[in-house]
C-alpha cells in the first residue's frame, strides 16, 4: 500500500511546512528568461465597454482592463525543476510534505502502491489543461514540446479532448500516459508567462499543422460555438450568421468536424470570428500569422485570455460586447458592422 497522500497531510502539519515543490528540486534551471514586452491595445468600438456587467469567474476586472488596453507587459521566465524521488498518484505529484494538482481528483489517502519506476522523465501536463480544452491546446501542447527537449515526455492520464487523438497524430506527438508512478528524477516546468521560448513552440506547432495539411484558402471563418462547454446563448446567431454568410465568411463548427478539417479551414484566414470561448483556440495555430481575431462576448461573462496569445504571436484582438436579454445576450448586427468596418479586413 502507499501512504504518501497521508504521510503528506501529516508532514505539512508536524512541520508546518510553506514550502512547494520548486524549495526541494534538487537543480533548477532557465529555459527562457522573463521580458517585458509593450502589448498593443484591443480593438474595440466606444461603448463596448459600458455594456459589460461581470467577468468569467477565473479572471477579475483589473486583469481584464489590463488585457484590453495593452502596454508594458512582464511575462515569466520558463523555469525547469528537477524533483529526485517523488510520486505521481491520483493525479498529483507527492513528494514529502509538499503535493502538486494536476487534476481535479481529489487524492485517496491509502492507495496501491505504485507499480512501475522511472528513471528520468519530464512532465508535459498542467492542471488547467486536465479540464479546459482551450489551455491543453495553449499549455500543454507548446509543454510537450519543452519536455520532448529535455528528455522522456509523460503525461497524467485523464479524460482525453475529444480533439486530442486528432491534433496530437497531425503534430507527430506519441504520448505516454501515467497514472501511480515512482520517478528517481522527474523534471517539471514553470511555464505561464508568454516570453520567447513560449512563441518559439507556438511558431514549431503552427509550422507542423501547415505542413500536415492543405489549407482551404478562406480569408474569413466563422467558428461555430456548438454545444460543448459553458453555455453562450446568442440569441440572435441566426441573424448574425446570416449576414456574414452574406460578407464572405466561411463558417467551421468543431463538434462536427475533425482536427484535419478544422485546419484546413482556418488555414491562413485573415480574419476569424466566434462567441468568446475554448473553442477559439482552434484558429492560433492556423489564422494567418497577421490575421485578425474578433470575439462577440457576453456582457456577463468577459473575458480576454485569447489576447495573451494573439500578442504573443503578432495578431491582432478585437472584440464586441453584446447586450443582455432574456435567456443570454444579443449582439447588434449594426454595432458588430461597424467593428468589422474598422478592422478593414
Amino acid at each position: 500500500m502507499n501512504y504518501s497522500p497521508i504521510a503528506q497531510k501529516i508532514l505539512r502539519i508536524i512541520t508546518r511546512s510553506r514550502k512547494d515543490l520548486r524549495d526541494l528540486s534538487s537543480r533548477q534551471w532557465t529555459l527562457s528568461p522573463a521580458q517585458e514586452l509593450t502589448a498593443p491595445p484591443a480593438i474595440w468600438l466606444p461603448d463596448d465597454l459600458d455594456r459589460v456587467t461581470a467577468v468569467m469567474e477565473d479572471t477579475n476586472m483589473a486583469q481584464e482592463m489590463a488585457r484590453i488596453h495593452g502596454g508594458p507587459t512582464r511575462h515569466a521566465a520558463t523555469t525547469a525543476y528537477e524533483i529526485k524521488k517523488c510520486s505521481i498518484l491520483d493525479g498529483s505529484i507527492f513528494k514529502g510534505p509538499c503535493r502538486l494538482p494536476l487534476t481535479k481528483q481529489k487524492p485517496r489517502l491509502i492507495m496501491e502502491d505504485a507499480t512501475e519506476t522511472i528513471p528520468a522523465a519530464s512532465l508535459a501536463s498542467t492542471y488547467y489543461g486536465s479540464f479546459y480544452f482551450g489551455h491543453w491546446m495553449t499549455d500543454d501542447l507548446t509543454l510537450q514540446l519543452a519536455a520532448e527537449s529535455n528528455g522522456n515526455a509523460v503525461s497524467i492520464t485523464r479524460k482525453q479532448y475529444g480533439h486530442e487523438p486528432g491534433y496530437c497524430e497531425l503534430l507527430g506527438f506519441e504520448r505516454r500516459f501515467v497514472t501511480n508512478v515512482r520517478f528517481d528524477s522527474l523534471t517539471v516546468f514553470e511555464d505561464i508567462g508568454q516570453n520567447a521560448s513560449k512563441r518559439d513552440r507556438y511558431l514549431e506547432l503552427r509550422g507542423r499543422l501547415e505542413r500536415a495539411v492543405k489549407p482551404a484558402g478562406n480569408a474569413r471563418v466563422y467558428i461555430r460555438r456548438g454545444t460543448q462547454g459553458a453555455a453562450r446563448n446568442l440569441r440572435n446567431a441566426e441573424e448574425i450568421e446570416n449576414w456574414l454568410a452574406a460578407q464572405g465568411f466561411v463558417f467551421v463548427e468543431p463538434e462536427n468536424a475533425t482536427p484535419a478539417q478544422i485546419v484546413q479551414a482556418l488555414s491562413g484566414a485573415q480574419l476569424v470570428l466566434g462567441l468568446e470561448g475554448s473553442h477559439m483556440v482552434h484558429c492560433l495555430f492556423t489564422m494567418a500569422t497577421a490575421g485578425t481575431l474578433c470575439l462577440l462576448q457576453p456582457p456577463y461573462r468577459f473575458n480576454n485570455v485569447l489576447k495573451n496569445y494573439t500578442d504573443c504571436l503578432g495578431m491582432r484582438y478585437s472584440f464586441v460586447t453584446g447586450t443582455e436579454a432574456e435567456g443570454g445576450f444579443i449582439v447588434s448586427l449594426d454595432h458588430l458592422q461597424r467593428l468589422l468596418d474598422l478592422l478593414n479586413v
